[in-house]
């Protein structure tokens, strides 16, 4: 690509980058002087002198304490410099069962996948069947980037010749270097800590923390190319349990379920020492406190939802959540500057319930809601949501703030 072209092309990946998160910090910082910002990322990456060299790293407490590394914009805008082009291919790559970190699919579709196996291979609940689930322990501190690079090289490799019909010929080689860069940029050596440090002897595992990871071990959660890199990662797996073993799994992240037939459930189990085999060879084992095998009549958790026949419930961590995040609102002294806040949250977990067999739990938190929030707010009984009145939408409290003229 010419000059012009590969600064068109970034200004693409600037605007793809940037949604739904405009009004982060990163990106309000960013946008200041994005334009000669563009540019030097552009000569970097032209003279191959990019560096991903600006990260941060938090702990989120939900669901679970986890830690969580981050970039700047321009690292965020480096990773779909790679993952954009390839997505086509990747999306062909990746077997139909791995659910994470693809468009039209995510964790209600991975469910939806566990209830269809379920009822097929029960011949529509009418027959035994047994549940399997297991998880990776340390999923992304545990990933080999060597491995991780050589997905995507691959990936590159047996596209080259449309990649460069599309692109230009230097592309495939420009984008083996940004990934070996994106990959190997190892943010545990040059990272902002932005929660205190005290936190992580007190919350996270030493081999769940990428602190003390080896060099050339671990990925960081919250980057797209560690996201999607691990699907490619676990992708084999996926194949060779669907295909080769004839077993249904599904697999999301790190969490996998595999429905069982009662006739195969010997067979099943005696997988699993090729599995922890397959997987030790890339440096990561199975969880032993977080697998089960039971029969399908039970329930099985998968993904914050607890699964039974014809009935499909958000579990009991989840809703004690919801419950204690209404709580804290409650008590909240200043309402009126919480609108936003409590509006978003409230409905995201209303969201997940009203998708779910929950309807008394639904109405519960709703009747929860402290009397004083219901001067700000009216509740949409058909579609389960909350909405702010007119008076105090988003609009109106900008026109009254600052004296706008904004449309209503």
């Amino acid at each position: 690509m010419t000059e012009v072209e590969f600064f068109s092309f970034l200004i693409d990946i600037m605007f793809e980058a940037r949604k739904n998160k405009r009004f982060g910090r990163d990106w309000a910082e960013f946008e200041r002087r994005w334009a000669p910002l563009l540019v030097v990322m552009m000569w970097e990456m032209y003279e191959k002198t990019y560096r991903v060299d600006h990260n941060y790293s938090f702990l989120t407490s939900v669901p679970k304490w986890r830690e969580i590394f981050a970039t700047i914009a321009q690292g965020r805008m480096s990773d779909l410099v790679v993952c954009s082009p390839l997505s086509p291919y990747i999306e062909a790559k990746l077997h139909p069962r791995t659910f994470n970190n693809r468009k039209k699919k995510g964790a209600t579709a991975a469910i939806d996948q566990t209830i269809e196996d379920v009822c097929e291979v029960t011949q529509g609940y009418t027959k035994p069947a047994r549940v399997i689930k297991w998880d990776l322990k340390g999923c992304f501190p545990s990933a080999l980037c060597d491995h991780i690079e050589r997905c995507y090289c691959e990936v590159i490799d047996e596209n080259a010749d449309d990649l460069m019909r599309r692109f230009g010929p230097e592309m495939p080689g420009f984008l083996k270097w940004l990934a070996m860069v994106s990959v190997h940029c190892y943010p545990a050596q040059h990272c902002e800590l932005r929660t205190p440090k005290i936190l992580w002897e007190e919350h996270i595992e030493p081999s769940k923390s990428l602190f003390n990871a080896e060099p050339g071990v671990g990925m960081p959660i919250g980057r797209q190319i560690s996201q999607t890199g691990m699907g490619l990662y676990m992708n084999p797996e996926v194949i060779w349990l669907n295909e080769e073993c004839g077993i249904r799994s599904t697999l999301f992240m790190d969490d996998c379920l595999m429905v069982v037939p009662e006739e195969m459930h010997e067979y099943a189990l005696g997988l699993f020492p090729v599995l922890r085999e397959r997987l030790a060879a890339k440096g990561m084992r199975l969880n032993e406190k977080k697998f089960y095998d039971q029969p399908y009549q039970h329930g099985y958790e998968f993904l914050g939802s607890h699964i039974k026949p014809y009935r499909l419930h958000i579990n009991n961590p989840t809703y004690g959540r919801a419950m204690e995040r209404v709580a804290e609102y409650n008590q909240e002294q200043e309402k009126y500057a919480c609108i936003d806040q409590f509006m978003s949250s409230i409905n995201s977990y209303l969201g997940l319930l009203k998708t779910r067999t929950d309807y008394r739990r639904l109405e519960h938190l709703v009747e929860s809601v402290a009397t004083e929030w219901w001067e700000y707010f009216d509740y949409d009984q058909q579609r389960r949501c909350i909405n702010c009145k007119p008076e105090y939408s988003i609009k109106s409290r900008l026109n009254n703030k600052y004296h706008l003229r904004l449309k209503k």
